[in-house]
C-alpha cells in the first residue's frame, strides 16, 4: 500500500498508513477469545443517549508526548465515524458489513513530541440509515497499540459532546441508501458545538471473552481488507442554466441568463458570488460526467439563507400536458425538460466562511443548486464536491477497427467505477445495494480490467457470510431487512468459480468451498417427486423481461420452471469444476450425478419438439431466450436438440427476450457457438447509449429508472474474453486459451489484460475475405496455452511472443467457432 494518503483538503499525510490486521486466531473464536488489539478497548457512547436514540456525537482526546513515537490505531463505530487528527481529516468508516464481522480500520501513525488531538465524529441515525446499513446501536471503539492508557476507549480520557443540526426530510425517490433522502444541516446549531458540554464518555458495551465457548452478544470485530476510499475536491463541468423562482422546468431563457457566466466562474475558477436578499435562485450544474461525492460549500453572511444541493442522473422530458414524464431522451439536452432529484440543504447562520458538507454521498450527472436568501445577502465562496469511490483504475487496454466500441468501453468503465465503493453496488443513485447477480458481472469485468481484487474477495466473503441467516446466500447483502432469492443464491457459486479460474488463490477458494457445499445441500429438500426444483423461497428473480411478472419466469401450478432448474444445473456444473480443482473428487462425482439426472429430467419435461426448443413451463405455453441460453451453456441440450435450440435462439421468434442483465448469458452462448456477427449486433444497444449522451450503462431499455447500473458494463468483459477470446483454460489462470470470435466486421483487435503472473496481450489482424488471422500473442512467464482460430490451434510459448498466422483449411469459411 502507499506510504502516504491524501486528505479531503488535498494535504498529504505522510505519517498516516492504513493497513490490514492479520488474524491472530481462527475465525471460529470471534467474540470468544481476543484476536485483535482493538478488543482490549470498550465500546463507548454518550451518557445521556438512549439505546435507540439517533445522535451525532463528537469524541475528543487530547494528549501529550515527551518524545516521538509510532502507534497503531484501530477504530470502529456503529453506524459511522469520521476521524480527524490535529484538525485534519484522516478517514471515514467503518466499511459496511454485518454484526458477526463488524469492520474496523487500522492506521499506523508517526507522532511527533508535543500535544496532539484526535476527534471522532460518530453518528447513529436509526431508521434514517441506508437500507444496506446493518446496525446494533450507537457505539464507538478505539484502541492504540503503544498508547493504550491514553487512547483506548474505556480507559483513555475520551470526552464526548452532542452535535445538533442534522435532520432528515422524507422524499419519495426510491432511494434505499437513505430512507430520509433529503438531509438538512442547520449551521446555527452545527457551528456552535460549545453549547453542548463535554462529558466523559461512558462504556456502552465492554468486550467480553471467556474460556467456555460462549459467544458474546455484541459486535464481532473483524479487520477490513480495503483501502481508504477516494476523497478529493473536484468542481467538474459547467453551469448551463440560471433562473429565478421555484420552477423545475429549464426554459430557453434560463440557458442565456446574465448570471450564467458569474456562476461558471464560481465553479471553474473559485470566484465568489453574491446573491441578493429575499430572492430564490436556481442554478443547473452539468458535471458533464457521472460522479459520486459529498456536497460541499463555503458560505458567508446571509443569516437565515439556505443552499439546497440536489442531484439527478438526467433531466426528464415533458408529456403532452406539460408534466414530467418517465422519459429522459438525450441526456445532454436540458431545454424544455424538468429537473427532479434529491439531496441536502445547508441552513446558514450568517457567520463568515462557514464550511458545510453532506453526511452521506450522492451521485449523478446534474446538480441543481437552489439559493434562498432572507433579509441579508449571501456570499458563496465555494461550491464543490468531495469525490468518493473505491480507488480502482483499469490497466487493461482495448483497440479495434470498430471506432464505436471504444466509447462503449469508456461507458462500461465509468459505470463500474461509480458502483464500486466499500462494496459493489447495483446503482449509486437509488439503491447502493450489493446484489449477487449484478455483482458477478461486475467482478468479471474487474478481472479483465485490473489486478486489484480486494473488493472482489470482500464481496464474495460478504455473500458467504450471509448464509448464516437462512442457509441461502442473501439476494443482497449487507441489508436491513434481509432479502432472499434462491435464483441469485445459486449464482454465488458461479462467482466463486469465476474467482478460482481468473485468480490464483487456492487456499482462499478452499475456504469458500464450505459455503458452496452447504448452499447446494439447501436445495436438495426443494426437489419434488420428479427430481425437479419446485417452489422456492424468496424472490425468484431472473430478468426484467417485459412479458414476465416481477422479473420471474412463468411457472405451472407446482411452481416448476425450466429456468430455475437450469440455474441449479449451472451451479452444479461449476461446483463440479471447483471440487475437481481444489476440493473433494467424491463430491465432484456427486454433484456431477445430480446435474446429469436433473438435465435428463429437464429435457424430458420441458422439451417441445414442435418448437424445437425448451419451454419455460411444463405445459409448454411459454418460451424464452433465457431457457435456451442456460440449456446450451450447461450442455443440457446436446446433438440435434442443441442445434435446434440454437437455431431457435438465433431466430428469436416467439421467445421472451433477455434484457440488459441477462444478455450477458446470451452473449456467453453466442461466444460458445461462434456467433461473432450476432454478438456484434448485440453491442449495437450499448452504442446507442453513447449516442443518447449517456456516460454510464443503464438498468433497463428506455424508459429506464437508473442511468448508472453496473450490470450493464458486461460488454467490456466480452470485448476481451469473447471478441479477443482471452480466457483461463485451467484453475488459477495457470493456462491460457485464446479463441477469438470476432465477427466479420472486426479486422483488427488489440487486447491487453492483467494476469496473476503479469499480463496477456493479443494483437491480431483478420482478413475479411480469406479469414486469415495473423498477429502476435504474449503470455506471462511460466504460463502456456493455446490459440484457436477456425479449425486449427497453435501452442503458445510461455513468457515470450508467439507469432500467429492461421488460414482456415476451408477457404470458404466465414465463421469462427470455439
Amino acid at each position: 500500500m502507499s506510504n502516504s494518503r491524501e486528505s479531503g483538503d488535498g494535504v498529504t499525510l505522510e505519517h498516516m498508513r492504513r493497513f490490514s490486521t492479520s488474524v491472530i486466531e481462527p475465525t471460529g473464536n470471534s467474540n470468544i477469545h481476543r484476536r485483535y488489539a482493538i478488543e482490549a478497548a470498550a465500546w463507548v457512547w454518550h451518557p445521556d443517549c438512549a439505546v435507540d436514540e439517533p445522535a451525532v456525537l463528537q469524541f475528543t482526546n487530547t494528549f501529550s508526548l515527551d518524545e516521538p513515537t509510532t502507534i497503531r490505531l484501530h477504530l470502529s463505530a456503529d453506524q459511522r465515524y469520521e476521524l480527524l487528527f490535529d484538525g485534519r481529516y484522516v478517514g471515514m468508516g467503518p466499511d459496511r458489513c454485518d454484526l458477526d464481522h463488524w469492520s474496523f480500520a487500522s492506521y499506523e501513525i508517526d507522532l511527533a513530541a508535543g500535544t496532539h488531538r484526535f476527534d471522532v465524529l460518530a453518528w447513529w441515525i436509526g431508521a434514517d440509515a441506508p437500507t444496506a446499513q446493518v446496525s446494533r446501536r450507537g457505539g464507538f471503539i478505539c484502541a492504540a497499540e503503544g498508547l493504550e492508557a491514553q487512547l483506548n476507549t474505556g480507559t483513555g480520557s475520551w470526552q464526548v459532546q452532542r452535535r445538533a443540526g442534522w435532520s432528515f426530510v422524507h422524499k419519495d425517490m426510491q432511494a434505499y441508501h437513505a430512507i430520509g433522502a433529503a438531509q438538512t444541516i442547520d449551521g446555527l446549531a452545527w457551528h456552535e458545538p460549545a453549547k453542548a458540554p463535554l462529558q466523559p464518555s461512558v462504556v456502552a458495551t465492554p468486550i467480553k471473552t471467556n474460556d467456555y465457548g460462549i459467544v458474546a452478544d455484541q459486535w464481532h470485530l473483524h479487520p477490513s481488507p480495503l483501502p481508504d476510499l477516494l476523497r478529493r475536491p473536484i468542481r467538474p463541468g459547467r453551469i448551463r442554466a440560471v433562473w429565478v423562482g421555484d420552477g423545475d422546468i429549464v426554459h430557453t431563457e434560463s440557458t442565456c441568463h446574465e448570471q450564467v457566466q458569474a456562476w461558471n466562474q464560481l465553479i471553474t475558477q473559485g470566484q465568489s458570488i453574491n446573491v441578493p436578499a429575499r430572492t430564490v435562485t436556481r442554478i443547473l450544474w452539468d458535471l458533464e460526467n457521472y460522479h459520486c461525492g459529498f456536497a460541499n460549500a463555503t458560505l458567508s453572511g446571509g443569516n437565515g439563507s439556505a443552499l439546497t444541493f440536489e442531484w439527478a442522473e438526467s433531466l426528464y422530458s415533458l408529456d403532452k400536458q406539460g408534466q414530467r414524464s418517465p422519459h429522459k431522451n438525450h441526456r445532454d439536452e436540458i431545454e424544455g425538460k424538468a429537473f427532479f432529484g434529491f439531496g441536502d440543504t445547508f441552513l446558514n447562520d450568517g457567520g463568515e466562511h462557514r464550511d458545510y458538507r453532506s453526511c452521506w454521498w450522492r451521485s449523478g450527472r446534474y446538480v441543481c443548486l437552489t439559493v434562498r436568501t432572507g433579509d441579508e445577502p449571501l456570499r458563496l465562496e465555494n461550491v464543490g464536491i468531495l469525490e468518493t469511490r473505491y480507488l480502482w483504475q483499469p490497466t487493461a487496454t482495448w483497440h479495434c477497427n470498430d471506432d464505436e466500441l471504444a466509447p462503449v468501453a469508456d461507458l462500461a468503465v465509468r459505470g463500474l467505477q461509480m458502483c464500486m465503493h466499500e462494496t459493489y453496488m447495483d446503482c449509486p443513485y437509488y439503491e447502493q445495494m450489493m446484489y449477487v447477480g449484478d455483482t458477478r458481472l461486475q467482478m468479471l469485468v474487474g478481472y479483465i480490467c485490473s489486478p486489484d481484487d480486494r473488493l472482489t474477495r470482500r464481496g464474495i466473503e460478504l455473500f458467504d457470510w450471509s448464509r448464516s441467516k437462512m442457509g441461502l446466500v442473501a439476494e443482497r447483502y449487507p441489508s436491513t431487512p434481509l432479502q432472499i432469492s434462491a435464483t441469485f443464491s445459486l449464482i454465488w457459486i458461479s462467482m466463486v468459480k469465476d474467482y478460482a479460474w481468473w485468480r490464483h488463490d487456492p487456499n482462499w477458494v478452499r475456504q469458500r468451498l464450505v459455503g458452496v457445499r452447504c448452499l447446494l445441500e439447501q436445495f436438495r429438500p426443494m426437489l419434488n417427486e420428479s427430481g425437479l426444483l419446485g417452489s422456492m423461497p424468496g424472490w425468484s428473480f431472473v430478468d426484467w423481461t417485459p412479458e414476465w411478472t416481477n422479473g420471474c419466469p412463468p411457472v405451472g401450478p407446482d411452481g416448476v420452471s425450466a429456468i430455475y432448474n437450469l440455474l441449479l444445473i449451472h451451479a452444479l456444473r461449476d461446483a463440479v469444476a471447483l471440487e475437481e480443482a481444489y476440493g473433494e473428487p467424491a463430491l465432484a462425482r456427486r454433484w456431477q450425478d445430480t446435474a446429469d439426472q436433473l438435465s435428463k429430467q429437464v429435457v424430458e419435461i420441458f422439451w417441445h419438439e414442435p418448437s424445437g426448443c425448451l419451454a419455460d413451463d411444463a405445459r409448454h405455453q411459454h418460451f424464452s431466450e433465457h431457457a435456451q441460453c442456460l440449456a446450451l451453456l450447461t450442455r443440457t441440450l446436446v446433438g440435434d436438440k442443441a442445434d435446434a435450440a440454437l437455431a431457435r435462439l438465433l431466430n428469436g421468434e416467439g421467445l421472451a427476450h433477455t434484457t440488459i442483465y441477462f444478455s450477458f448469458y446470451l452473449l456467453e452462448t453466442l461466444y460458445r457457438f461462434g456467433q461473432g456477427d450476432r454478438m456484434m449486433q448485440q453491442f449495437a444497444f450499448w452504442k446507442r447509449l453513447v449516442q443518447q449522451g449517456l456516460r454510464t450503462p443503464v438498468e433497463l431499455p428506455e424508459p429506464t429508472r437508473s442511468d448508472c447500473h453496473a450490470w450493464g458494463a458486461h460488454p467490456l468483459f466480452h470485448f476481451h474474453a469473447s471478441l479477443a477470446g482471452i480466457r483461463p483454460a485451467a484453475p488459477g489462470f495457470s493456462q491460457v486459451r485464446i479463441a477469438p470470435v470476432a465477427g466479420t466486421g472486426l479486422r483488427r483487435i488489440e487486447s491487453r489484460i492483467p494476469h496473476p503472473a503479469g499480463e496477456v496481450r493479443a494483437s491480431l489482424r483478420i482478413d475479411p475475405h480469406t479469414n486469415h488471422c495473423q498477429g502476435e500473442v504474449v503470455t506471462p512467464p511460466g504460463i502456456s496455452g493455446t490459440f484457436a482460430w477456425a479449425d486449427q490451434s497453435v501452442d503458445l510459448m510461455a513468457g515470450q511472443p508467439t507469432p500467429i498466422s492461421i488460414r482456415p483449411r476451408d477457404a470458404k469459411a466465414d465463421t469462427q467457432s470455439r
